[in-house]
């Protein structure tokens, strides 16, 4: 199969999209002719052969800039020159909080209206920019015209799978396919006398590390445990209001501060953590809460959206949301001086090498209707 994926960021950056993007675009290359058609907000190559599969990337004037909400004329123009040439059997596009997948849609149909296209919303409920919090009813009478323009929606939760029929996604149309996880080992682990907190991911509001932070003072000043380090893995806007609050609480002593690392370097760290924390307002799916349960890593989560999901997996545990710092403080300490061990795991948490098959069996069923 010649498959076209649309991705409206990065493929190669951190993040859930991206992730999702990569990892099946790497699996469904072996055996099949894969392409991913992306703007450059990093200004790369315009093109190059990543794991097997071609990114080409369509530079813009507004790549960087929040008040177009994604529109890319570049990249309807990249499509009427040359989706023939490409003359792909399927396309895959990604996102809905932003307007480039919805373009890149209607531009589709208009040049191949017979051409089949999946889509998948990745869609999450909180919105953190101007027109996500204010416009997003009128966002969603745009956008959802898409809808009926495509063979299936994938859904990666059920929480995801309600929300978009609460737009007016029709059921019948919507295919669960969880995410994956790169490698499943939860074999035990060899801990020392610090316990060993972790968080990764972008530092915006909706993810609750503020959260994370109280329960941290929680265990330390109120609880007067000595013997633990947090580690926060990643970048964003809200770092420095997040390190002020550390010297507020008088914890900066206990906060290990990490970019975004390599993906080998970043399973070495949670592999070395004893629990995983994930304190967030909303999540469409959970990938990182995934990939720390396959690794053997338990976890904290809010029982709220698509988090609420992972309860019954062994090893994961849920707190109500707002978080209540001593109850998160008071659960760490359960978890470690318990020693709980991780699984076995549900069906919920693959590789991604199955869940690649998964959107081939897909694809495959949808060329033989059409």
């Amino acid at each position: 199969m010649r498959i076209l994926i649309i991705n409206y960021m990065e493929t190669t950056s951190p993040g859930g999209i991206s992730k999702t993007v990569m990892e099946t675009a790497k699996h469904l290359s072996k055996g099949n002719e894969v392409t991913v058609l992306q703007p450059n907000p990093s200004k790369l190559v315009n093109e190059e052969i990543y794991e097997d599969f071609k990114i080409i990337r369509v530079s813009s004037p507004f790549d960087n800039t929040k008040y177009f909400y994604g529109l890319n004329l570049e990249i309807y123009n990249y499509l009427k020159k040359h989706l023939k040439e490409l003359n792909p059997d399927i396309v895959h596009v990604h996102g809905y909080h932003h307007l480039l997948p919805i373009e890149t849609i209607h531009t589709i149909k208009r040049i191949e209206p017979e051409l089949p296209i999946i889509f998948s919303p990745h869609l999450d409920v909180i919105r953190g920019r101007f027109a996500g919090k204010y416009l997003w009813n009128l966002y969603n009478f745009i956008a959802r015209s898409v809808f009926p323009k495509t063979v299936n929606i994938t859904s990666c939760s059920e929480f995801e799978s309600n929300n978009i029929q609460d737009i007016g996604v029709d059921p019948d149309k919507i295919v669960l396919i969880p995410h994956g996880v790169d490698m499943i080992d939860t074999s035990k682990k060899i801990r020392d006398k610090t316990i060993k907190l972790m968080y990764s991911g972008h530092l915006i509001d909706r993810k609750g590390v503020d959260f994370i932070l109280n329960s941290l003072n929680s265990l330390v000043n109120d609880n007067g445990v000595t013997n633990v380090v947090l580690t926060l893995v990643g970048e964003g806007p809200e770092k420095q209001k997040l390190k002020k609050m550390c010297r507020d609480l008088k914890i900066e002593n206990y906060v290990e501060w990490k970019s975004f690392m390599s993906r080998e370097k970043l399973i070495d760290q949670i592999k070395e953590s004893d629990i995983y924390i994930l304190l967030s307002k909303s999540e469409a799916y959970g990938i990182a809460v995934a990939e720390a349960l396959a690794l053997g890593t338990p976890c904290i989560v809010t029982n709220r959206t698509a988090l609420k999901e992972f309860s019954n997996e062994n090893g994961c545990y849920t707190v109500n949301f707002p978080p209540e710092p001593q109850e998160v403080a008071d659960l760490i300490m359960r978890i470690y001086q318990d020693d709980v061990a991780v699984g076995p795991l549900s069906e919920k948490i693959r590789t991604w090498d199955k869940v690649s098959k998964d959107y081939e069996r897909l694809y495959k069923e949808v060329i033989e209707i059409g």
